[in-house]
């Protein structure tokens, strides 16, 4: 997911780039104080549609906020039984909820960064201790609303500027300029005369489906060129861990703070019928959760795939005397975006770029790039929009080792969603 975050709703957003000793005396106070309590969304409380069997026990993290960091020292929401099913209500991973609805490109440049992921749990497991396997059983994931978002920024994802370094001011002479050139001007692009090329990099782009729908598709219409396509969802969390091994409170990035504890991992593989298998590091676990996705390609090259609020339902069992050193699990599927394609969408066929080189990151950026490209292209969308699809249902691979030093990066896109 991303490291931009808005808090609630509010006339007052702004930036946090950094916090101040204050601010971090405040969060080293979080776990005496309970977490970070309770934040209103519009529409907060009861969900209008949740995918639940009955009797079975919901733990609310979509009304308030459990958490946002990974401490080991934060006491648990609820307590299970091995095999005792629970269903997680998470809100998404910028926390804006229903702002997404209304939100400019320019107010993506103003979210709070400190309240980005928030997270449903802890969840103690009965008997989990560590030196066990937790293995979480992922029997649904369904959203709780009818919409989601992507947010592109300068600030992160494959062609991110504005970095911590003394280059940065020239970064935007390095990088790829047809996403990101801060200056007025049209790019060095085989594009059409009237595309417009955005300058300053922001956007967001909205994305629509039913309350409760865990299968078919979410609709796109292009923000900026009204083009339409069909995106096939394959809904996910992209953050599922359990409390880390050493004391402390960390960041959600990155996915590891003290071995293979999980975290931000964004496989977009855990969906519905995976067993996960995450190493315990304390006492019952303390598993936690969020970041819900309804579509994501290999790579989430934007820095977000198609954010919303989540629930999930998971079974959990401990494997005793068992040690890991990072996350497995058991998917449905390797391709699960091939599954929620109808017959005509695979029918279709895909583009396909590629990225050569001594660089794996280069590779990528090459690859992807080439495929904005042919899309700008071929079908007419804006850079932006282009960008956010290649986020949402275009994979990254790394298609070979053999030519050392020069590895083959390549990009899948399916060319059905415009059908």
């Amino acid at each position: 997911m991303c490291f931009a975050h808005s808090s609630t709703a509010s006339d007052a957003l702004h930036v946090q780039a950094q916090i101040g000793d204050d601010a971090a005396a405040a969060f080293a106070g979080l776990a005496d104080a309970g977490g970070l309590g309770t934040v209103g969304v519009p529409g907060a409380g009861t969900p209008e549609r949740v995918q639940t069997t009955a009797g079975e026990r919901i733990l609310d993290g979509y009304s308030k906020v459990n958490h946002n960091r990974w401490n080991r020292d934060l006491p648990s929401a609820i307590s299970v039984r091995p095999g005792e099913e629970v269903q997680l209500l998470c809100r998404d991973a910028l926390d804006i909820g229903d702002q997404a609805r209304t939100m400019t490109a320019d107010g993506t440049m103003t979210l709070d960064l400190g309240r980005i992921h928030p997270l449903t749990g802890p969840v103690e497991v009965e008997g989990a201790e560590p030196g066990d396997i937790l293995e979480i059983e992922i029997l649904d994931v369904s959203p709780l609303v009818d919409f989601g978002y992507t947010t592109i920024s300068p600030a992160l994802g494959l062609f991110g500027t504005l970095r911590p370094e003394a280059l940065a001011p020239f970064a935007p002479y390095t990088e790829a300029s047809q996403l990101s050139d801060p200056n007025p001007g049209r790019v060095p692009q085989a594009v059409p005369e009237d595309q417009p090329y955005n300058s300053g990099a922001p956007s967001v782009q909205l994305f629509h489906f039913e309350r409760g729908q865990s299968s078919g598709y979410a609709t796109f219409e292009g923000s900026d060129t009204g083009r339409r396509a069909r995106i096939p969802i394959t809904p996910f969390l992209g953050i599922l861990g359990n409390a880390p091994l050493r004391k402390g409170m960390y960041r959600t990035f990155p996915p590891s703070v003290s071995g293979g504890m999980g975290g931000n991992t964004d496989v977009r593989q855990l969906v519905k019928g995976t067993r996960l298998q995450l190493p315990v590091y304390v006492e019952g676990a303390k598993f936690s959760a969020g970041d819900g996705h309804m579509a994501q390609g290999d790579g989430e090259i934007t820095g977000t795939a198609i954010e919303t609020l989540m629930a999930a339902t998971l079974r959990f069992s401990v494997i005793k005397n068992q040690v890991i050193t990072s996350p497995r699990a058991i998917v449905p599927a390797a391709d699960p975006t091939q599954l929620a394609m109808d017959a005509e969408m695979r029918a279709a066929g895909y583009y396909i770029t590629t990225g050569t080189g001594p660089d794996l990151m280069e590779n990528a950026k090459n690859a992807v790039r080439d495929m904005i490209d042919w899309l700008v292209v071929d079908q007419q969308l804006s850079l932006h929009e282009a960008y956010t699809l290649c986020s949402v249902v275009g994979d990254l691979k790394i298609s070979e080792t053999v030519d050392l030093p020069n590895w083959l990066v390549s990009m899948t896109f399916p060319r059905g969603v415009f059908s």
